[in-house]
């Protein structure tokens, strides 16, 4: 394999810039490299195997022709709204309808995977990937799709006589990469798999209260990180003639990759999983977002008059900092409530509690119904059930009043991915009266179109939180 040059690469980059798209990049390289090459065979790109470890086998900095080029926004079908406002946000090129689509997940009538993407439109770019974990049917060929951006052979159009059987044996393909991958987790749906409990099997039920359980659950929230960071593969041998985006073959250069997860219900298990496989993990909470827009509306009560509810401590610990950050309230004003278990049955203790100098504090005094206002927030919730019970206790506190202004806000409305769970959702927040509203972001569609037009309850379109995260 020829030695790469970085005049002819610099070169291709800035026609790509000048023409606004990748592919005079992709074109004007392949064809210099092609020019410029000596007459012997393709040679084995290096790094894929020895001792090599897999940290070692990713690049740290993007692609030199990512600088001039706009990213490319994909997505799996669900996600395509959403990645539709990103695209508008960040100003990537629109591409009319006769051109086709950048990506098409179809199927084969077997309905195995049919993946298909243009490789003139994400060769040597920036791909901003919204990867959808709802839709569990669509997990494979959105990993198959994320493993081919990080590397891909073109064959040469000679080889259409064979139907494209004799590339790779010949050496006669080139070798093309995105620039730099990142990888959007709106929600990660085995977030609460994070853990291996000890499981006993008695008279046909399954407990996890027994120290000589001999069954593990698996820990898929690791497991599914570890899928999504995995290294992209090596080239067929004997190996590709040309590099389509100027970056090194021998050694393989791979573009960095990283995933960025919106709200992860737990962070550091997920992170420490990937911690060897050179993938930067980011872990981007919209709460504190959320807050700056909550304090922005003219119905904002000031501080005196606002109180933050958390349905249980885990909340707290999560997101006091934030609050105290974002709204400037005294600590008595962050209130949590405590989990109580009885058996298999888990409820809520009907007070309130603030922390101040690390003392746990029971919030002594009512809230005033007609001036005060409670926002409870808590990352998910599928049935709503421990949300509503805190509306009903904050009611409580306010000696009962009805008029008491109260706001629910989740990240993420999962509602066990079901269409009556939503349905039973709002009616249980019309029955708390018009004085309590529901906000959410739309992170799962399938639950969150089910919420427009209701008067109570407001969807967050987080598109503009993405766009300023990957900008």
């Amino acid at each position: 394999m020829p030695e790469e040059r970085p005049l002819t690469a610099l070169a291709g980059a800035v026609a790509g810039a000048v023409a606004g798209a990748a592919t005079g990049v992709a074109i004007f390289l392949l064809l210099r490299q092609r020019d410029n090459r000596p007459e012997q065979g393709p040679s084995m790109p290096q790094n894929d195997g020895g001792n090599v470890q897999a940290k070692d086998q990713r690049a740290k900095k993007a692609g030199f022709t990512s600088k001039w080029t706009k990213p490319v926004v994909i997505a799996s079908p669900a996600l395509e709204p959403l990645a539709k406002e990103v695209r508008k946000r960040l100003g990537e090129e629109e591409y009319p309808e006769s051109a086709g689509p950048t990506v098409t997940l179809d199927y084969f009538k077997s309905k195995d995977p049919n993946v298909k993407f243009n490789w003139t439109r994400v060769v040597g770019r920036k791909i901003i990937f919204l990867f959808d974990t709802v839709d569990q049917s669509r997990f494979f060929e959105q990993l198959s799709l994320l493993q081919a951006l990080q590397g891909f052979a073109v064959p040469d159009g000679e080889d259409k006589g064979t139907k494209w059987k004799t590339y790779v044996n010949a050496g006669a393909y080139s070798w093309g990469r995105a620039s730099h991958i990142t990888v959007v987790l709106p929600w990660y749906r085995p977030c609460q798999m994070e853990r291996t409990s000890r499981w006993h099997l008695t008279d046909d039920k399954w407990v996890n209260n027994n120290a000589e359980g001999q069954w593990l659950d698996v820990p898929n929230a690791l497991y599914m990180a570890r899928l999504l960071a995995t290294p992209g593969s090596v080239p067929p041998l004997p190996g590709p003639n040309s590099s389509m985006d100027g970056m090194p073959l021998n050694p393989l250069w791979r573009p960095p990759l990283e995933l960025l997860f919106v709200e992860l219900h737990e962070e550091a298990p997920v992170a420490r999983s990937v911690s060897d496989l050179g993938a930067t993990i980011r872990m981007e909470r919209f709460v504190p977002y959320f807050l700056d827009k909550f304090k922005g509306k003219p119905t904002y009560p000031g501080p005196n008059n606002m109180y933050i509810l958390f349905p249980d401590h885990g909340a707290y610990s999560r997101y006091a900092t934030s609050v105290r950050e974002r709204l400037k309230l005294d600590w008595d004003h962050i209130l949590y409530i405590k989990k109580t278990r009885v058996g298999e049955s888990i409820g809520q203790e009907q007070k309130l509690f603030y922390e101040e100098d690390r003392t746990e504090n029971e919030k002594s005094d009512h809230f005033n119904g007609s001036k005060d206002h409670i926002l409870i927030i808590d990352d998910f919730t599928n049935s709503g059930s421990t949300l509503f019970g805190a509306v009903k206790l904050v009611k409580m506190y306010a000696g009962g009043s009805d008029q008491i202004n109260v706001s629910i806000f989740v990240s993420h409305l999962v509602a066990t991915y079901d269409p009556k769970t939503v349905d039973s959702l709002k009616e249980k927040l019309h029955e708390l009266g018009k004085q309590c509203r529901f906000f959410t972001t739309n992170s799962i569609p399938s639950t969150t179109d089910m919420l427009k037009g209701d008067e109570q309850a407001t969807v967050i379109d987080i598109s503009d939180f993405i766009a300023d995260m990957c900008s």
